[in-house]
């Protein structure tokens, strides 16, 4: 099952090509331009409309609150509590930052799954 409900995204730019980095956790640098969250590290949001090019606008889903679709980095119950990845996929929250509650369970790394984000800072 996978669903978002009212996805609000904003618009910044990409640091690279981002078009194969939907459902991924991005963090704006210090550039101002979207990444893919690190392992661990707090997120800006979930980048639903990944670009082509570096400079192009990306959508990034960045409001807690939201429900939106996240790709698992390995599986996970519904109902845990997510942290990012070293690839910016949602995996069980051991000692990184809580950026998301699984709505769904995930069975394998690759699914993608809704989950409502918290993005703790």
């Amino acid at each position: 099952m996978a669903f978002e409900v009212n996805l609000q995204t904003i618009s910044v730019p990409a640091s690279a090509d981002l078009s194969t980095k939907q459902f991924l956790f991005g963090t704006i640098n210090a550039s101002g331009q979207v990444a893919v969250t690190g392992a661990g590290l707090a997120s800006d949001g979930v980048i639903a409309l990944g670009p082509s090019a570096q400079g192009r606008p990306c959508g990034l889903a960045s409001f807690p609150g939201q429900i939106a679709r996240v790709m698992a980095g390995a599986s996970f119950a519904n109902g845990a509590l997510l942290e990012v990845d070293s690839n910016g996929k949602a995996v069980t929250q051991s000692s990184g930052k809580i950026v998301a509650k699984a709505l769904a369970a995930a069975g394998a790394a690759g699914d993608i799954v809704p989950a409502l984000l918290i993005l703790m800072r």
